[in-house]
């Protein structure tokens, strides 16, 4: 392969046909991770174009205030992190 021929990807399994600015957060999962007395909330983010992303719950807060946030973070746009 010379530096101007582009990979073969597969794209099988992806849905090519997003939208990023229709993208609509639908649901939000909590699951709480640790290893050795320290405790990490990840949190699980459900698209309304079937996309799901993962993070973290900043600055040390619990798993619990993240739930309490979920009512204003669904129907937002995942793309807007700044916002979120």
């Amino acid at each position: 392969m010379t530096s101007t021929d582009q990979p073969q990807v597969d794209t099988s399994g992806f849905n090519t046909n997003s939208g990023p600015s229709g993208l609509k957060i639908t649901d939000m999962r909590i699951a709480v991770v640790g290893h050795g007395g320290w405790r990490w909330p990840i949190i699980k983010l459900y698209t309304n174009q079937g996309i799901v992303g993962l993070g973290e719950v900043r600055d040390g807060a619990s798993a619990r205030y993240a739930l309490m946030l979920k009512s204003r973070l669904l129907g937002d746009n995942p793309c807007d992190i700044d916002r979120l």
